[in-house]
């Protein structure tokens, strides 16, 4: 007789382990329960099973850790994550760590025999990650998210090990007025009031520090902001900008009675003018050969030239060589034409069916690392793209400082 699949459920919550337990046992399914990743850690020294399922997050060790350290000690075991705080960067990491799958809670028994039935026949598989990807790094934790070795290696093990979750260590900051250089007329710590040991005497004599009235005189000259540049306090848009799509006369009587009519036609064939230099300058900047290294490019795919030009001005500045393609045929020349540590990939594109582009990329450079940005972010999409090879996911619109961030990552990964 043929022994049934066994299934090891994980949720903190007692109450959803029955209640997948219940979805599962109809289906002839021998399942397992267990509170806490070490619970699962305990039953899974024990026994074998064919798939876990496990919430993500969880008190002390989460799902994602757990994920980790059951794809090291058992890598042949399918996992499928499951989360009432679903998230397109959660979805990303699960399948990239090898989860077979990502469920949002609530979710229908249907819905959960369906995948648990795909996982177990083979027509999920893992996505195809690298060893130092899959691998990743022991967070603090998840209001601290940086590696462990990496923290230590700066501040050392004691200090790491002092950080438990969502806990930040008291560091005793001593108060600028006990010290013995402290002086009330300045209100700050002062070296001159330490060589004297009292006030100096400017500063007893006009009762004000006269390094701080320095430092704010300098500040004073200073080049300011030129509001010239502006329409108005009101409305903070730059003249030329403005000017360019509805000519001078429009801005000129913007603070007179009466309305300024320029024809609708007239106002599409303006801005359609100022959308054509951009055009034109964005495709200069693909002819001119860039100076950067070749082991630091990047190709930028995306339709949008303003969102296209953003991204390489800010890659620009952190030393990054980047290329730009506009449209689906001008990103297949470039692929075909070039390796790239990294592709930047819009997902909604003109004349591009699903994920063709992405699926051409792993195929035609497997080596070339994949960065979603897309301003539909979906779960589905995140997972979907993270089976196909996308190493992140970041929804528009996005800062600077997390184009960047998502750069660097994967720049680690390729390194």
């Amino acid at each position: 007789m043929e022994q049934p699949t066994k299934i090891l459920v994980i949720d903190d919550e007692s109450r959803i382990c029955d209640n997948v337990e219940k979805i599962l046992l109809k289906s002839n399914f021998q399942v397992s329960k267990a509170v806490s990743a070490k619970q699962a850690l305990e039953k899974m020294a024990k026994e074998a099973f064919s798939l876990l399922i496990s919430d993500i997050v969880m008190p002390e060790t989460d799902g994602l850790e757990l994920l980790k350290m059951v794809k090291e000690q058992w890598p042949l075991t399918k996992v499928i994550m499951m989360t009432a705080y679903a998230s397109t960067d959660t979805a990303m990491k699960a399948i990239r760590m090898g989860a077979l799958d990502y469920v949002p809670k609530p979710f229908t028994p249907d819905e959960l025999r369906t995948t648990v039935e795909k996982a177990l026949s083979g027509e999920l598989v893992e996505a195809p990650v690298m060893g130092k990807e899959k691998k990743g790094g022991r967070i603090i934790d998840r209001d601290i998210p940086f590696d462990q070795e990496e923290v230590a290696k700066y501040t050392g093990e004691a200090y790491v090990d002092s950080l438990g979750p969502s806990d930040i260590p008291v560091v005793e900051v001593r108060s600028e007025a006990t010290l013995p250089n402290y002086c009330l007329v300045g209100e700050m710590a002062c070296d001159i009031f330490g060589k004297l040991g009292k006030t100096c005497k400017p500063g007893l004599k006009t009762a004000e520090c006269p390094q701080k009235k320095a430092k704010k005189k300098a500040a004073g000259k200073g080049k300011g902001f030129d509001a010239k540049k502006l329409i108005g306090i009101d409305q903070p848009f730059d003249y030329e900008s403005v000017v360019a799509v509805t000519g001078p006369e429009y801005v000129t009587n913007l603070h007179q009675d009466g309305i300024i009519f320029m024809p609708y036609e007239q106002l599409k064939k303006n801005f359609a003018a100022v959308m054509e230099e951009e055009k034109a300058e964005s495709q200069a900047v693909f002819m001119t050969p860039m100076e950067e290294p070749a082991h630091k490019n990047i190709l930028v795919i995306d339709d949008e030239v303003a969102v296209n030009n953003n991204i390489r001005k800010i890659l620009n500045k952190k030393g990054y060589h980047v290329d730009q393609a506009v449209s689906k045929a001008e990103a297949l020349e470039r692929i075909h034409k070039q390796s790239y540590k990294l592709a930047l990939l819009d997902l909604k594109m003109p004349g591009v069916t699903g994920l063709e582009l992405l699926q051409a990329i792993r195929e035609k450079r497997p080596e070339t690392m994949v960065i979603i940005i897309t301003g539909y972010a979906s779960i589905e999409t995140a997972v979907e793209t993270a089976r196909i090879g996308a190493v992140d996911y970041l929804a528009k619109p996005f800062t600077p400082a997390e184009i960047r961030d998502v750069t660097e990552k994967a720049f680690l990964l390729a390194a």
